[in-house]
């Protein structure tokens, strides 16, 4: 097997940065008391949080926060409307009510790390509002019983949400990502969508029966495939 056509075969791993370490386990909480597992991996003088994402071709993202601690539990406390959203390694998990999320330290250093993801390899959709991409991500997400996700970064001076495979029709040979402008101002921890009126905004916290929420991973760094819109 020539040196070219092995590299096509090997999965290489996109490092995207969060804004926190927060925003990685609030990616992995389901918030029913479970969660997916989180990766701790070694990355010089200390450790990277991680999130597994989305494959294109060859590639797997991983969302990463670089973290001071280590352990194989981190206690997860959402916001309330008394205390900032946190997290912290913990060996305790007896406390009722408490989010846990199990953290695996593996050595992903054998994987050989990708630069870039090539925007060929991604079908690039613009949604025109917003709230329409919100709505659409709840909507199926609620579909399989789960909290829908969407990813939040700047693109320049523009704010961006986007999620991938909102529309499974659209995703025959490669991954689909549907993007839209969220406005400058507008951050938080969930985007909060009103389906009565289709308004969206966004919220540190999910409060409230009258509305639907979509978790929000803040991002420090753009996709590169987005990195020119």
């Amino acid at each position: 097997m020539d040196k070219e056509k092995k590299e096509k075969e090997e999965s290489r791993i996109l490092y995207l940065r969060a804004e926190s370490a927060e925003d990685i386990c609030r990616c992995a909480c389901k918030f029913d008391f479970t969660s997916e597992t989180l990766v701790l991996a070694e990355s010089g003088k200390g450790n990277r949080l991680i999130a597994l994402g989305e494959r294109v071709g060859e590639t797997q993202i991983a969302y990463y926060s670089a973290v001071k601690g280590s352990g194989g539990i981190i206690l997860y406390e959402p916001a309330t409307r008394d205390n900032r959203e946190s997290m912290q390694f913990t060996t305790e998990t007896d406390l009722p009510g408490k989010q846990y999320i199990n953290v695996m330290r593996a050595d992903l250093g054998k994987f050989a790390s990708a630069s870039t993801i090539d925007a060929k390899k991604v079908q690039l959709v613009k949604i025109s509002k917003p709230e329409d991409l919100v709505g659409a991500i709840i909507r199926k997400a609620a579909g399989d019983e789960k909290i829908a996700s969407v990813y939040a970064f700047n693109v320049g001076a523009k704010r961006m949400i986007g999620a991938f495979d909102v529309l499974d029709s659209l995703s025959n040979d490669k991954p689909a990502f549907f993007y839209a402008d969220a406005g400058a101002a507008n951050r938080g921890n969930f985007a909060r969508y009103d389906y009565r009126s289709n308004v969206l905004d966004f919220a540190n916290m999910m409060e409230g029966h009258a509305y639907m929420y979509a978790k929000v991973i803040n991002l420090a760094e753009p996709f590169p495939f987005l990195s020119s819109k």
